[in-house]
């Protein structure tokens, strides 16, 4: 069994996971650090588990007793952890914190970005950072283009999240993690990219819409994703707009294509946010470390808790 620690442990981001983790059947948690906590049962603090299973918050951290360590909080604990996993051969580390990129050196650390970057991640990475929820999608819709040479100098990003994941997000930063990833498929795209955010409601879905020149045709663009995608295991195409209903509380994201306009395309793609950019993908990296199937722990839905409302109560900057 793969025995796993959470630095964090009573984040939000750490309760999603933790739903994902108990009912994987290749791992046994270990460790739920959070010294603030320290004695008090995981029920105290996430919706979902009571009767489920006694399991207690500890301020102790053994990283020799570990095989996983998930970094959910922006303390000096998890850098250090990350320091000291480079002379630590056994320990895997994947990080979802807030502040995740905040330095960009992280980006030594693997981009836990499974439908862009699986190669690495199964191929003796050690370390993963996991992206933001945005970026998550805005890459999956992307990158199909960038890597034929396709993306136009200006694209426009609308985005469709809830509220409280809104007040959240930094566009600026959020869009160098984007351009950067998309600069390793196409050299030649010059980063131009107007986000606007759209808050709307207080749901776990998020969507986001790229508009821009170009001028195949939707059978042509939807043939270009499917033979990207088509031995990966949460995206999808559809030729019709779909609803977050589709995705919401799994690791699926469903990507949708239209011509607003001659020699324009529209690309839309809906996700749960709680989920892509975030527990889903950490889990999802997780498993590709391992050389587990990539689908293993994620085939179900989760449970619908989570509200980031309380989240932005709690984080100074979850998309920094």
């Amino acid at each position: 069994m793969i025995k796993i620690g959470i630095i964090g442990a009573d984040k939000p981001d750490a309760g999603e996971l933790l739903r994902l983790l108990l009912n994987h059947p290749e791992v046994e948690v270990e460790t739920l650090f959070s010294p603030s906590l320290s004695g008090r049962q995981v029920s105290s603090c996430h919706h979902g588990f009571i009767g489920e299973r006694i399991m207690n918050f500890t301020d102790r951290l053994d990283l020799s007793k570990l095989d996983v360590i998930f970094i959910a909080d922006d303390s000096q604990t998890g850098r250090n952890v990350i320091e000291k996993a480079l002379e630590m051969e056994q320990l895997r580390v994947i990080d979802l914190s807030p502040g995740r990129f905040d330095d960009w050196s992280t980006m030594e650390m693997e981009y836990g970005l499974s439908e862009i970057n699986r190669k690495p991640l199964v191929r003796g990475a050690r370390m993963a950072i996991v992206p933001t929820p945005i970026a998550s999608l805005a890459l999956i819709a992307l990158h199909p283009l960038a890597t034929n040479l396709l993306l136009p100098s200006e694209i426009s990003l609308t985005v469709v999240v809830p509220e409280g994941v809104a007040k959240l997000i930094e566009p600026k930063k959020v869009s160098e993690e984007i351009i950067r990833q998309l600069k390793h498929a196409q050299n030649s795209f010059e980063g131009n990219i107007n986000m606007r955010i759209i808050p709307e409601g207080s749901g776990r879905t998020m969507k986001v819409i790229a508009t821009m020149v170009c001028p195949l045709a939707i059978a042509e663009i939807d043939r270009i994703f499917n033979s990207i995608y088509d031995d990966h295991s949460f995206a999808f195409t559809s030729l019709s707009k779909v609803g977050g209903e589709e995705v919401e509380g799994t690791q699926k994201c469903i990507v949708s294509f239209c011509k607003p306009g001659a020699g324009l395309i529209e690309i839309e793609i809906v996700g749960d946010c709680h989920m892509r950019g975030g527990a889903g993908d950490a889990l999802h990296a997780m498993n590709l470390l391992f050389a587990l199937h990539e689908k293993v722990g994620l085939n179900l839905k989760t449970s619908r808790f989570g509200d980031y409302r309380e989240a932005s109560s709690r984080q100074t900057s979850w998309f920094a």
